[in-house]
């Protein structure tokens, strides 16, 4: 029998299995990726239509805003009886970059939803050059303490603003 034909043939599993493997990798490295990244729950502001009547005579509660700089934060009210509070960031002595006090801020607003009857909504807004992690520690701190609940306990409402630069 010349030329051989019509005898069975083992099939190259070869190419298949280097494609599975890469695909199998591919997908590890990416859960990981996924896995690792954390999503803090911030509130878009609200929207309402005015003019309707119904409960007019009830006054919104008053909020506040921090503002984060690249050197200090401020913690401000939305009206003249809630006190403002400024916290001056320190310096790193091995990096060179601002250190911020948010155990500070946390006692702060701890002490003001005591004292005052505020609403649960926080604005934080930042300057552009502050860095994420920075703002997502303000907005930690301002929402307290999450080991019992996920939404802190001082103001699980956060909601960012825009921080825009006078000339």
């Amino acid at each position: 029998m010349a030329g051989g034909g019509g005898g069975e043939q083992d099939l190259n599993l070869v190419p298949y299995m280097d494609i599975m493997v890469n695909l199998i990798m591919f997908m590890i490295v990416m859960t990981a990726y996924i896995v690792e990244m954390r999503v803090a729950p911030v509130v878009a502001p609200a929207y309402k239509s005015g003019g309707s009547g119904g409960d007019s005579d009830e006054k919104p509660k008053p909020f506040l805003t921090v503002a984060v700089s690249s050197k200090t934060r401020v913690l401000l009210g939305s009206t003249d009886e809630l006190p403002a509070s400024e916290f001056v960031a320190g310096t790193d002595p091995a990096t060179g970059r601002p250190m911020y006090p948010f155990a500070d801020l946390s006692a702060q607003l701890r002490q003001i939803k005591a004292n005052y009857a505020v609403s649960e909504n926080l604005v934080v807004t930042a300057e552009g050059g502050i860095p994420y992690s920075v703002l997502v520690q303000t907005m930690d701190a301002a929402r307290g303490d999450t080991s019992k609940n996920p939404r802190g306990d001082l103001f699980p409402d956060v909601t960012l603003g825009l921080a825009v630069a006078g000339k």
